[in-house]
């Protein structure tokens, strides 16, 4: 059965998401606040006005069509006007009827509904299109992002949640965007017309009519303060499922190694049980706008009605500027009240989509706010003409504040040398590398490539005088050659080539069905562990580095496969500052340097001689593995 989530851990979820509003806010950081509400409208505006042409033309044609619908409001009075008035006691016309008006009126009436239509259809047309396009560059400017954040980040956060607010939050934008874009620029237009023409012509029913409108201006809010919570509780769970999700695809073998199954599928049934629980309060609270708000405006027509009525007999409540309330008036009156009303049900209904919608880019926003990568130097740095020597100068760090990692951690590499760094899990080896490549800043000291402190070079040329060959090997769904050339985009075929021949892999991807065209799936699935390593590990050739780390590159193959890449490891690591981690001890015997880490410190310096007669850490750890080999 899957873990039930605590309201505790609900709200540490929510706050590394990013939908609270600080550690002192109730309901986990879920209460609505205007000013980040009001913030976030203001981005989403932003974004809205990409193409200011489409922008405007789309406000344009709302403009004209909204004074389209107002017009017809008139045209319904003259239409009414144009019938006369009788007098059913005295039994006379005291006003005639005007057939003539009356078909001009008609017909009127008619060109103006056709004419709405036109411009409601250009309208929506225009803001799906609007909508679309703003969140088209909204993911792009998310995913140029998330590339740029620091590795802090990603290793921080839930990489389904993550990927949620690029597809499922994104999309909720997109979809209340198109469905209400149109209907909020109209709908505040169409209120001011609407207010105009009803104060116009008769002060007393505008009264009648905004009193209505107070009571749905304070539903809504009501409804906003207990349905946002739900909605933004919502998009936490789906981002929690999610990930879930994630894990056990990815790990898809273990969980049927250990037949996992099961319990996985109780597991997933679980959070999904917590998304859909909570889905159903949001949606019963937010969905019941619509119902209450349609009741809200029939109240209202009805007391225009019927205070119009009582108006017209007592002969009270006529126009601003002085005259008569008259039968016509009211009638109009009726028609701009159901107008007047209409933007406020409209939002009712699309206020699931819209809350949905708000929650989602206060997340996505979060992101996009966070700081990125700072890539530039302070000096000029060459990455071609790097000697490769490195020192490390009272290195601390920690990932955790009070829970150092590396505490005055000292090396020199000399440029060309072998070295090696061995330890146990945790002992700091890993972190090493990560700060070596920035992936994190140091705490305190520094770290030197031929003198110059790295935090002095822009991240670039730091980089591109640097290959990691991962224990785990990472392949992209690409072909062969391109997974190579992704060390070297602009390599020639012969260089290509010669990579592939230095790293032993030539002919296992001659023997490919396309070659160096075969597609790879995802995770590379389709060639073997040991051929994976040795790909990227040609990518590393191709790349040409001056400094060269391997990260237990031989951990998880097979011997024959171990001693393939071992050769071309050695290929490789010809004339260039290699750095390597390995826990079999036998595959660093002839390193230049061997550094024996203890939780953060160096407790032993040497070659496998020198510290095989030391009798310390490392002859300890040798001997184990040499037994561990020969029983």
């Amino acid at each position: 059965m899957a873990r039930k989530i605590s309201e505790k851990e609900l709200k540490e979820i929510q706050r590394k998401q990013g939908n609270g509003h600080g550690p002192a806010s109730r309901f986990g950081g879920l209460k609505e606040k205007p000013k980040n509400t009001k913030e976030t409208i203001k981005k989403l505006v932003n974004y809205m006005s990409y193409s200011k042409g489409l922008l405007f033309g789309l406000i344009a044609i709302v403009l004209l069509y909204t004074l389209v619908s107002l017009a017809s409001n008139l045209a319904i009075k003259n239409i009414v006007s144009s019938l006369g008035v009788y007098n059913s006691d005295l039994m006379i016309w005291t006003k005639s009827p005007d057939k003539g008006k009356f078909i001009t009126y008609i017909i009127l009436l008619f060109v103006l509904y056709l004419l709405y239509c036109i411009l409601s259809y250009l309208s929506s047309l225009l803001g799906s299109y609007l909508a679309v396009g703003m969140t088209k560059k909204m993911r792009n400017d998310l995913f140029a992002k998330i590339v740029r954040l620091p590795i802090k980040y990603t290793d921080t956060h839930q990489h389904g949640d993550i990927m949620s607010r690029m597809t499922n939050d994104v999309d909720n934008i997109s979809n209340a965007l198109a469905q209400s874009i149109t209907s909020l620029v109209s709908g505040i237009l169409t209120i001011i017309g609407c207010l105009a023409l009803m104060i116009y012509y008769s002060p007393l029913l505008t009264l009648i009519t905004l009193l209505t409108l107070l009571l749905s201006i304070i539903l809504t809010f009501l409804m906003s303060k207990f349905a946002r919570p739900l909605v933004t509780k919502q998009q936490s769970y789906l981002g929690i499922l999610n990930s879930q999700t994630e894990e056990m695809v990815s790990g898809c073998k273990t969980v049927i190694a250990y037949n996992h199954q099961k319990q996985a599928v109780e597991e997933f049934n679980e959070y999904s049980n917590m998304l859909c629980h909570t889905g159903i309060k949001a949606q019963i609270l937010s969905g019941s706008m619509g119902p209450l708000m349609n009741f809200i405006g029939n109240v209202g027509h009805f007391l225009v009605c019927y205070f119009g009525a009582l108006f017209v007999i007592n002969q009270i409540g006529g126009p601003l500027f002085g005259g008569l309330l008259t039968i016509d008036i009211v009638v109009m009156f009726v028609t701009l009240s159901k107008q007047f009303t209409r933007p406020i049900n409209e939002i009712a209904q699309l206020y699931s989509s819209l809350i949905t919608a708000l929650a989602g880019a206060e997340r996505v926003f979060k992101v996009l706010d966070e700081q990125t990568e700072s890539f530039e130097g302070k000096v000029s740095f060459d990455p071609n003409k790097t000697n490769g020597t490195i020192d490390f100068e009272h290195v601390y760090f920690s990932y955790t504040k009070d829970k150092p990692v590396l505490k005055d951690f000292n090396v020199d590499i000399r440029s060309g040398h072998k070295i090696a760094l061995v330890g146990s899990t945790g002992s700091g080896k890993t972190t090493i590398v990560n700060l070596l490549l920035r992936f994190y800043d140091i705490d305190s000291g520094a770290i030197k490539i031929d003198g110059i402190n790295i935090n002095d070079i822009s991240k670039k040329d730091l980089r591109d005088c640097i290959s990691i060959v991962l224990q785990d090997a990472v392949l992209f769904e690409d072909n062969v050659e391109n997974n190579v050339k992704y060390g070297k985009e602009n390599a020639t075929q012969e260089e290509f080539e010669n990579a592939l021949k230095m790293a032993n892999c030539y002919k296992f991807v001659s023997r490919l069905p396309q070659k160096e065209k075969t597609i790879l799936n995802e995770g590379a699935t389709n060639i073997s562990q040991g051929q994976r390593q040795l790909l990227t590990i040609a990518r590393a050739v191709l790349a040409n580095p001056k400094i060269l780390i391997l990260d237990e590159a031989t951990s998880s193959v097979d011997t024959r496969t171990e001693k393939k890449i071992q050769d071309a490891m050695v290929k490789l690591m010809e004339n260039r500052t290699s750095i390597i981690i390995a826990h079999r001890l036998s595959t660093i015997q002839d390193a230049d340097l061997i550094v024996v880490l203890d939780q953060g410190h160096v407790v032993e310096m040497g070659n496998h001689k020198e510290l095989i007669a030391k009798d310390g850490v490392y002859n300890r750890l040798y001997q184990t593995q040499y037994k561990g080999l020969n029983t």
